[in-house]
């Protein structure tokens, strides 16, 4: 039997192995807007991409579209429903990478698209949170569009502005603004900064721009809770994409380094900007960036607390297992083979002061990124399954590069003890933007969800899981 994002709840995820339950029907849905306000939202789309994990997955599966929302079949066990929620998340990543042409006001790609290595992706049109969030609080421009180019990087080269060198929206000096594990920027084996986007659907645009919840102010005088719009599939392929976060890190390529081959990445070519603070003078130059890191943070239905993918390029970084193992010798983007633990402490936050006008960093440092998150059999082999049969069907294109490292979702939407709805996997950590917080203690590492649960409007209200609002000036 076939179900749309129908999800068993789970007797426990405070410990494992974890105990599926049976299941005792859908989730109460959230309170909907109006349907006036609804419509024009969050609109109908005709294209959900409703397809259940195939045994095989071939190129035309994998390039079949958007998911609207995750689906699933029973017997529901844990094992399958992570297994469901993978392979929607590599559809959702393909859907999204593809070529941005005549998609992004709706999020969605053409079913059979081919993303392209060098092309504008459709979630690259979307709203950055600079276009969004206006330091005076006015609104912010039309979908898609930017605000002006600061004054110094108009002469400089083409492209989008990168300033944030760190996933926390902040100056140079890397504060955490309200979240609560620990940040600061990641340094590449040249020295460079890696730079860092926060980008916004149209359904979660619009939602943010009607309510004007861009503003202190607007906050203010809204009473409501915050509830962005939720994916879903009403009949067929007929329904609701909902809103979705992008979140993205970039490595500068260094034309010297044969290792920054442009075509091992998704490429972009930017203007590297870094804004006046404190001690810091305002620079930019032009640069080509490779994606080094994506979250995907879809919210549906019958997952208020949305979905959490994350992926990262396959250079990256090596586990922990493998580095206290005898590796073969190989590049990674973000450790450096050879250097002990006193030279290139692993995991360690750069020293202070953080000034990425200072281009390469100072006296050499580069960080030293070890993977310590393990994650439970039923995600590891999920994820290990669906990387290796999209990289099959998406040979010979740059996204072979790319593998997910999990997806994390509720198993217990309406859980009475937990707010969070009871994630599996319980941690998550993207070593891009998870870097200094990986591991596996509860409440110390990485959680996605546990994270961004505490997330509030200006005024201490809860904003459903995004952390966007609490920059309202």
């Amino acid at each position: 039997m076939k179900r749309l994002v129908t999800i068993p709840l789970l007797a426990s995820v405070a410990a494992l192995p974890l105990l599926l339950v049976a299941a005792r029907g859908r989730p109460a849905p959230e309170r909907a807007p109006a349907a006036a306000q609804e419509a024009e939202i969050n609109p109908v789309v005709r294209d959900c991409n409703t397809t259940l994990p195939p045994a095989t997955v071939t190129r035309a599966i994998a390039t079949g579209g958007l998911p609207c929302a995750v689906a699933a079949d029973s017997p529901f066990t844990l094992a399958r429903l992570q297994v469901a929620f993978d392979f929607n998340s590599w559809l959702t990543f393909v859907a999204l990478n593809a070529p941005s042409s005549g998609a992004a006001s709706t999020g969605t790609a053409a079913s059979g698209a081919v993303p392209a290595a060098d092309a504008p992706s459709v979630w690259e049109g979307w709203q950055d949170l600079f276009s969004l969030i206006m330091p005076d609080g006015s609104p912010p421009p039309p979908f898609g569009e930017a605000v002006p180019v600061p004054a110094i990087c108009r002469n400089v080269g083409s492209g989008e502005v990168m300033q944030m060198i760190s996933k926390t929206p902040v100056t140079p000096v890397v504060s955490v603004s309200g979240q609560p594990l620990r940040s600061g920027p990641l340094i590449d084996q040249n020295g460079h900064y890696a730079r860092y986007q926060i980008l916004v659907n149209r359904p979660m645009y619009d939602y943010i721009v009607a309510n004007r919840l861009y503003s202190r102010i607007g906050q203010a005088h809204f009473k409501r809770n915050v509830t962005f719009p939720m994916g879903q599939v009403d009949s067929g392929t007929v329904g609701r994409v909902g809103a979705i976060v992008i979140k993205a890190a970039w490595k500068v390529l260094d034309p010297k380094d044969p290792n920054d081959a442009p075509s091992r990445f998704h490429v972009m070519h930017a203007r590297i900007y870094t804004p006046p603070s404190e001690g810091v003078t305002a620079s930019c130059r032009p640069g080509t960036l490779g994606l080094v890191g994506l979250h995907i943070v879809h919210k549906t239905r019958f997952e208020p607390q949305w979905n959490w993918a994350t992926f990262e390029h396959v250079d990256n970084v090596p586990t922990a297992a493998e580095t206290a193992a005898e590796m073969p010798a190989r590049h990674y983007n973000f450790y450096r083979q050879g250097c002990s633990a006193r030279n290139c402490p692993p995991n360690a936050q750069p020293p202070r002061p953080w000034d990425a006008t200072r281009d390469p960093f100072p006296h050499g440092f580069h960080s030293q990124i070890v993977r310590t998150t393990t994650y439970p059999p039923e995600a590891t082999a999920s994820a290990d399954t669906w990387n290796a049969q999209f990289h099959a069907a998406l040979a010979g294109t740059v996204w072979t590069n790319y593998r997910l490292v999990t997806t994390q979702w509720p198993t217990n939407p309406t859980s009475a003890k937990d707010p969070n709805g009871m994630p599996f996997p319980l941690l998550a950590a993207n070593t891009t933007m998870e870097s200094y917080v990986q591991g596996n203690v509860l409440n110390a590492s990485s959680s996605c969800m546990a994270c961004h649960g505490n997330a509030t409007t200006v005024n201490g209200r809860p904003s459903d899981f995004s952390f966007i609002l609490e920059r309202a000036h």
